[in-house]
């Protein structure tokens, strides 16, 4: 007897969660690095400004940036940061408390003087209030003071 009810009740439930919620957002951010240019060259020591612009079609919620060495691509050597040089990575992150669809992101960034030299990747990640999350790549290298090109 409860179990016509209950099926009943089960059978309306799985409509209900098949219900096609056009309010639902599944479209990711956006993100276009404007500065650093994509396989700049810096050297351990400096610094430049990460820049930006993070858009999104209903409210960004959150950002974050991630520099790591790539250890596969090839490395620049000074006999002076031989013994001393360490592979940097760095993370940064902030929330938008706000309802902003469009925010720029200004981050410094200073590279440590004891830098490995060779290939860095940036990554810059948003994600908006929805969960939806979206990544854009960049490379730069830190070379020795004394590097020719």
């Amino acid at each position: 007897m409860y179990s016509k009810y209950i099926l009943a009740l089960l059978t309306g439930l799985f409509l209900l969660s098949c219900n096609d919620d056009e309010s639902t957002d599944t479209t990711r951010p956006e993100i276009e690095i404007l500065t650093p240019a994509d396989d700049s060259h810096f050297h351990a020591g400096d610094s430049f400004e990460l820049r930006a612009q993070l858009s999104d079609n209903e409210a960004l919620a959150s950002w974050k940036v991630n520099i790591h060495f790539n250890g596969d691509g090839h490395t620049h050597k000074s006999s002076s940061t031989e013994d001393t040089a360490v592979e940097w990575e760095a993370e940064w992150t902030g929330d938008l408390a706000g309802s902003e669809t469009s925010f720029l992101l200004e981050q410094p960034i200073e590279i440590p003087a004891n830098a490995e030299h060779g290939e860095y990747h940036l990554v810059v990640m948003a994600l908006d209030r929805q969960g939806n999350e979206t990544a854009a790549y960049s490379s730069f290298e830190v070379e020795a003071e004394d590097h020719q090109h």
